[in-house]
């Protein structure tokens, strides 16, 4: 009976555990894709890039926040579309305010 309740935790173990992994893994791809993208494409020096974290969300389902050393206020969101970094929003500022990241 004991071998039997273990098989079944393993499992359930293993069938929580491969989503969470898969979900982190691809988080993880995105950050540094953005992280590229941003450094290689769009010459952001690095040193300016104050954080890059990927979000779990609804649509689209994966997606990075930026933020940036000269605009610690401002959050900026990245994903992957058709195999190119696309910026999807930033955080609301008042009307005439000037992003830099854009």
């Amino acid at each position: 009976m004991n071998k039997k309740i273990m098989i079944i935790v393993f499992l359930g173990l293993i069938l929580i555990s491969v989503p969470v992994i898969y979900v982190q893994g691809t988080l993880l791809s995105l950050e540094n894709q953005v992280r590229q993208h941003l450094i290689t494409e769009k010459n952001i020096d690095e040193k300016t890039i104050v954080s890059v974290d990927g979000v779990f969300g609804k649509l689209p389902l994966y997606s990075v926040e930026v933020i940036f050393a000269d605009e610690p206020d401002v959050k900026y969101f990245y994903t992957e579309k058709n195999g190119k970094i696309r910026t999807l929003h930033s955080t609301l500022k008042p009307k005439g305010y000037e992003y830099k990241h854009n």
